[in-house]
């Protein structure tokens, strides 16, 4: 992107961030809230998109100006997008785990992954995501309809 496109991009995500911290500070505690409490998630959120508006900000500020911008890359978006969209439609499918680590590998292939490196990533992002809810939260993953689940 250009460097007012970065600026005005960064800007942007980090008022929106500011606002989306401050409804979620505001969401009432219940009684029956655990101790991350009602805007724990979205607090964190909200700070992984101040993050993203930082460094946007900062990549447009280091960048000369005038400098050559690279072309829009459309077909890759779309590429992405497209399988964004198969991952939403085999989710309810195959369930979470492997969706996700299928989802991991189509976009390792696509960034340019070759030979034993995508399933090493699926399979990690799955184990990670996997740990992460199941055995540190507590929540169990969706099982999908391929294997008597949903």
């Amino acid at each position: 992107m250009s460097r007012a496109a970065d600026l005005a991009l960064g800007a942007s995500a980090l008022a929106l961030a500011g606002g989306y911290a401050a409804m979620a500070s505001a969401l009432p505690v219940s009684l029956l809230s655990d101790s991350v409490g009602p805007g724990g998630v979205p607090l964190m959120i909200a700070g992984l998109m101040a993050s993203a508006g930082a460094v946007l900000m900062l990549r447009a500020a280091l960048v000369a100006p005038g400098a050559a911008s690279e072309r829009p890359h459309h077909r890759r978006t779309a590429g992405l997008a497209g399988l964004v969209a198969l991952y939403v439609l085999a989710v309810p499918l195959l369930g979470y785990p492997p969706a996700l680590g299928l989802l991991g590998a189509a976009v390792a292939w696509f960034a340019g992954a070759r030979g034993v490196s995508p399933a090493l990533f699926a399979a990690g992002l799955a184990g990670v995501f996997s740990l992460m809810f199941v055995v540190v939260l507590g929540i169990p993953f969706p099982v999908g309809s391929l294997f008597g689940g949903l």
